[in-house]
């Protein structure tokens, strides 16, 4: 397939709508879509069933990228797809290296209580509370995905939907069960479900992570990158748990120590 539509003037609509997403949470949400870069983010996009509204890729993409490119043809209209020229994709790029592929995406339907209904005894699950930063959200996806984590529940957090957190999430957020909710609304639905919640803070008094019994599930909190959970909401939890560590540091990466827990969680 070779005869495309070819753009090369920014006041094209679709590519205004591209940098508008990508920039403004609030219209992301409000058109339920998304933009994504890249040849293997869009496959992966593809791979999981997830609506493409438009594919936009330079005639070097279309070279170096052809049997990717050429899977995508096969799938869709041809209307998606458009050619784009280099300048154009350069003020598309939010990478140094950009490879001449973006994607502006559907998002999934969500339906937070048909999740909550599905959740059982012996899930395993994260919380995550004000997470602003949208590369730790795009890396504790990351994680959730490779531990096998049933589902992240995203309270006050920066949107996971960012261009940051879909590049840095590697096509996970593809692949992991989000919710995104009130936390009070969040702890009453796991409790229901016969779901230990944790707190994860810094207090040597707390449980000792290794020491927690996971072997029934749990939900595990996390808070902020830098101010950690509120004590209203790590009172919410049935059991606090701390990450013990050696000498004189007391604290991790919110994302690191997220990564830790899930590790201790997909053992169980």
């Amino acid at each position: 397939m070779t005869d495309f539509t070819f753009i090369s003037s920014a006041d094209n609509e679709k590519i205004k709508l591209y940098k508008r997403l990508s920039a403004d949470k609030k219209l992301r949400r409000k058109e339920q879509l998304f933009t994504v870069e890249g040849a293997r983010l869009t496959a992966d996009a593809a791979a999981e069933a997830i609506e493409l509204h438009c594919v936009f890729f330079t005639e070097n993409a279309l070279k170096k990228y052809s049997e990717a490119l050429e899977l995508l043809f096969s799938k869709y209209n041809k209307k998606t797809f458009s050619m784009i020229s280099d300048e154009l994709a350069a003020s598309l790029s939010d990478t140094q290296m950009s490879q001449g592929i973006f994607a502006i995406c559907r998002m999934p339907k969500s339906d937070n209580a048909a999740q909550y209904a599905e959740m059982k005894s012996g899930g395993k699950y994260i919380i995550l509370d004000n997470i602003q930063d949208p590369g730790n959200m795009g890396t504790m996806l990351r994680t959730a995905d490779a531990c096998g984590i049933d589902a992240i529940i995203t309270c006050n957090c920066c949107d996971v939907y960012n261009p940051k957190t879909v590049r840095s999430a590697m096509g996970s957020l593809m692949r992991v069960n989000i919710i995104d909710d009130d936390i009070y609304n969040a702890v009453l639905n796991l409790k229901k479900a016969g779901i230990a919640v944790y707190a994860a803070v810094i207090d040597s008094s707390a449980v000792s992570l290794t020491e927690c019994d996971f072997s029934k599930g749990g939900a595990v909190m996390i808070g902020n990158e830098g101010n950690g959970l509120p004590s209203e909401h790590s009172a919410l939890a049935d059991v606090p748990l701390t990450i013990k560590m050696h000498g004189t540091i007391n604290s991790l990466n919110a994302a690191m120590a997220a990564g830790i827990i899930m590790w201790e969680l997909s053992k169980a």
